[in-house]
Parts: C-alpha cells; structure tokens; sequence
C-alpha cells in the first residue's frame, strides 16, 4: 500500500469521527459511506495511474486532491476527488526497465477467455506498448480493481466499455497499418 494511500485512509478516518454528530447514527453512517467510496477510489486511481518505474514498483504517475464538503453543523456531506495525471506519455513509451500502467497489464493477466475476446486482447499477444509483462508485480490485481469500480458505481457493462482496445483509435504508428494495435 503506497504511503500517501495509508495518510489518505488515516486522514479520511480522521474526518469522518469529526465529522459525525455523536447525537446522529444517520450522520455517522453518511460520514462512513462517503470515506469508503473514497477509499474505493484509490485502487482505481492506482490501476489507471500508476506505473512500475526504476525507482520503484508501484510510482504514482498522477497528484490527488480530496475536497471534503461539510455542512453548518460540521458534518460530512460529500467529498470530491480530483486526480492530475502527470505523465500522459507513459502510455506511448517506457524507459526499458519500466512498465506500462498497471490496469493494462490487469487485464491481460486478469480477463477471462471471452472478456479477451470481447476486449480484443488476443491470449499470448504480446503488445509493444506493454513492455515487461513478464514481469508480476503485486499490483497486478484486476479483481480488486474491478471490485471497486463496482463499488464507485461503474457497472459492469460500463466497465466493459472501458477495457475494449479500441482498434481504430489507435495511431499508424501504434499499428501494424490496419488500425490494430501492433503485437510483437
């Protein structure tokens, strides 16, 4: 578990016992509910913006902001979370010791034989943009990923949508010239 994850997870906890009116149960299960949808966030976060890099396996390659949102009688109401993906040019190129982030090599290690099918992510390929899928990192947990998007409201149908290589949307130089991408 990254650091800033566990500070988070304290801090959340922190907030939520401030938070909630020690007169209301309906409060505090409002304040509970808020922390674990933003605690649900973060293996989401980590699989879509996380990467192994030299310096260490599981480097957060994006900045969170948490914005608690309180009434007048100081009782947790909301919470947004904004994410600032930092290294966008991780997805065309690594160093050669590095990764691709995590979600990608997730669902290459994690789909079943018809969601590889369905998501057009051939069994064995091996695509240029994943370099050193060999390698298994503990990160590589899609289940725990797609557990939470369930948790955060993204269905699986959705879920779905998001994980289907889209061939088209490819760039030629992605590519082997049919708009797919370019298996080595």
């Amino acid at each position: 578990m990254l650091q800033q994850t566990w500070t988070s997870r304290c801090l959340m906890k922190f907030y939520a016992v401030v938070a909630a009116s020690p007169t209301s149960w309906d409060s505090h299960k409002i304040a509970e509910r808020i922390e674990q949808r933003i605690l649900n966030s973060n293996p989401v976060m980590e699989a879509f913006g996380n990467a192994c890099t030299l310096r260490n396996n599981n480097s957060s390659r994006f900045g969170k902001f948490i914005q608690l949102q309180l009434n007048s009688a100081q009782q947790m109401t909301g919470a947004a979370v904004q994410t600032y993906l930092l290294e966008k040019t991780r997805v065309a190129c690594q160093a050669s010791s590095e990764r691709n982030f995590h979600i990608f090599y997730q669902m290459c290690k994690g789909a079943s034989a018809d969601e590889r099918l369905q998501w057009h992510l051939p069994k064995g390929a091996a695509f240029s943009w994943l370099p050193n899928s060999e390698r298994t990192l503990e990160e590589d947990c899609f289940e725990v990923t797609r557990e939470a998007m369930l948790h955060l409201g993204i269905e699986t149908p959705t879920q779905n949508n998001v994980f289907k290589v889209r061939r088209r949307a490819w760039p030629l130089r992605f590519g082997g010239g049919d708009g797919q991408p370019l298996a080595q």
